[in-house]
């Protein structure tokens, strides 16, 4: 009790510090004697990650998901949960391997080298800063329920007063971040504990008191699957159900900052993720069988009506008011409450995550050194959280919905998970001496499968969105070269820009052609042809003019990516989910084809895998000092 009251007066006085002293620690600091703190815990990592999983997720996912497939939304969670099994095992090896902070930005790194691991942590990045706006914008439409003037009804989009105030929460939490880890670590334990108290409570009221189980068995018209078992698949993404289980790496993300992150990351990540599924679960058989159809205002069954009925803005608030129960429209308010409070705790642990990311980019040398400097008082990475919190800042103004922002956000996020197989893989065959403090069962099984349900989650997403990752990803590809790792590659400044400058205007006006349909003519096949044959040239002779000009082994490593890019670009558009009315690769024949080009992409990568130079200094030295 004594250490909590400690921990409250050092963030009071820390708060005080903040705008008094921070340009004296920060000009003043020396880098090389300022290390980040270690304070976590296992307790401390399960709670990261499971606060990560339970933010706007079970606000918002359990009725998008039944109005995309009804009853068998159920499956969509199962389903989903298993696929992020086969990536945790993975992860936590690599989270024991290199117990970084920031460290998804940095795996493929030690296997692949910089090009290969920038590109993954371009996109990576991208996602997570990007969770940041999604958890704003999820408390401010919930806060409408009451303060209306927050968001608008008829655009769906904030209001200035509602971006406003959503700026300033993420301007709260960047503080708490900025001041320290260790209160943080204070403050998400709190957070965390409301988490587990709010949905656990939503479960067991909505069950016993207003409850219909022929609705969660499908015994209502169109049935258990309404919309068809394809629906199972291809609504992972877009109802917000693969969001809500992305948070379990925050673990990861903090590795750097605990007192046995070797033992403790792996652990903690597992079993927060293990929890996550069964309440997910719970909470999707608590909704479908509370709805009040005719207080909605929908006819029974018709799920997708109730998905964008007026219950869409706060769907457990609307469905507990709307039994007419006292007990839960009580429960009906608390959720309001809660809807400003998990999204928070997500937000908190987000808008350090991002920073982190930047943080990890600065360490291997990808952007300039300076976003790694540590705050001498507060011991955190702060030039990166302030670029972090710039950036997501940003980003709520472009994107109108919750569902939007998140489903993007979401997609960038899992085209980094593509990492985590290969690079186990590949550091199997190439550092068979490295020690693992977690070593998973059948790696040889989990590892291909990784990759295999990441590339498969990304697909779900549908041609709108794997063009939206894959055009992200091109696009950054410029900024790694007018860093400092021009210099490896033997470009000299002026090269550098030259090439960024005609990359950037080629790129983008193929991609702004695409938009603007001007391949349109060619007709639907042709006009594809034409744009996705044109952005494969662009990636593939950028890697075979830097190959010619310094025959890096990074550049070889990373051919993989527009490789898996083209393949992955190429069955998106003419498969089940792509805009052809008829698809040239009808539904299931297109998820197998995915999958087995995927298979063939991750060998291919691995092959491509070698002993870097960083991991040579891993093997010989030990994991440096963060």
């Amino acid at each position: 009790m004594l250490s909590e009251y400690n921990d409250i007066f050092i963030f009071i006085k820390g708060i005080k510090l903040l705008f008094s002293r921070v340009n004296r620690d920060i000009m003043g600091s020396s880098q090389s004697q300022v290390r980040l703190r270690r304070a976590l815990t296992m307790t401390d990592y399960f709670m990261l990650s499971f606060t990560g999983m339970v933010g706007s997720g079970w606000l918002f996912a359990a009725l998008g998901a039944s109005g995309a497939m009804g009853p068998a939304s159920l499956l969509s969670w199962v389903i989903a949960g298993i696929f992020f099994i086969f990536m945790i095992f993975p992860f936590a090896e690599l989270g024991g391997l290199f117990p970084f902070s920031g460290s998804l930005a940095r795996y493929n790194h030690y296997s692949h080298g910089t090009i290969s691991n920038y590109l993954l942590a371009w996109a990576y990045t991208l996602g997570a800063i990007t969770t940041v706006s999604v958890e704003a914008v999820a408390i401010i439409e919930y806060a409408s329920y009451y303060v209306p003037q927050f968001w608008n009804s008829t655009l769906g989009v904030l209001t200035p007063l509602g971006l406003v105030v959503a700026a300033a929460l993420i301007l709260l939490f960047f503080a708490i971040q900025l001041i320290g880890v260790n209160i943080f670590g204070w403050f998400n334990r709190v957070v965390t504990a409301w988490k587990i108290l709010i949905p656990g409570l939503t479960i067991i009221l909505l069950i016993a008191l207003y409850f219909h189980p022929n609705y969660v068995i499908g015994k209502l018209p169109g049935g258990f699957a309404p919309y068809g078992y394809s629906a199972v698949f291809a609504g992972m993404i877009t109802t917000g159900i693969v969001w809500a289980y992305e948070g379990f790496r925050q673990g990861l993300e903090y590795a750097g900052e605990g007192k046995n992150p070797q033992r403790d990351v792996p652990l903690g990540s597992i079993l927060a993720l293990i929890a996550a599924i069964i309440l997910y679960i719970l909470l999707e058989v608590a909704f479908i069988g509370a709805v009040n159809w005719q207080a909605a205002g929908v006819k029974i069954g018709d799920w997708q009506a109730l998905a964008s009925s007026s219950w869409q803005a706060h769907p457990f608030a609307s469905e507990a008011m709307a039994t007419g129960i006292p007990i839960l429209m009580g429960l009906a308010v608390l959720l309001l409450i809660d809807a400003a409070v998990s999204p928070a705790g997500t937000l908190a642990v987000y808008v350090g995550t991002s920073g982190r990311n930047v943080y990890g980019m600065s360490r291997v040398g990808y952007i300039p050194e300076f976003f790694s400097r540590i705050h001498r008082k507060f011991q955190t990475p702060w030039v990166a959280l302030t670029v972090a919190t710039v950036i997501g800042i940003a980003f709520m103004a472009p994107f109108p919905t919750w569902y939007a922002i998140m489903s993007y956000s979401t997609v960038m996020t899992v085209y980094g998970y593509l990492q985590v197989g290969i690079t186990n893989h590949a550091l199997r065959k190439i550092a068979p001496d490295l020690r693992r403090p977690f070593n998973p069962p059948a790696w040889y099984i989990f590892y291909p499968l990784s990759f295999i349900v990441a590339s498969l989650l990304i697909y779900w997403s549908g041609w709108s969105y794997v063009n939206a990752i894959i055009a992200g990803v091109v696009l950054g590809f410029p900024l790694l070269l007018l860093g400092p790792y021009r210099s490896e590659i033997k470009l000299t400044r002026a090269a550098s820009v030259v090439f960024a400058v005609v990359y950037w205007t080629v790129s983008s006006l193929l991609i702004a052609g695409w938009y603007l349909n001007w391949f349109a003519s060619l007709g639907m096949i042709g006009s594809f042809v034409a744009y996705w044959t044109l952005i494969t040239l662009v990636q593939v002779i950028s890697l075979l003019y830097l190959w010619f000009r310094s025959k890096h082994p990074d550049i070889r490593a990373a051919f993989w990516v527009p490789i898996y890019n083209v393949l992955l670009g190429i069955v998106s558009y003419i498969g089940s989910l792509g805009p052809l009315s008829t698809p040239l690769i009808p539904y299931p024949w297109d998820y197998v084809v995915a999958a087995i080009l995927s298979l063939i992409v991750y060998f291919i990568a691995i092959n491509l895998a070698y002993e870097t130079k960083d991991l040579r200094q891993v093997r010989e030295k030990g994991l440096p000092i963060e």
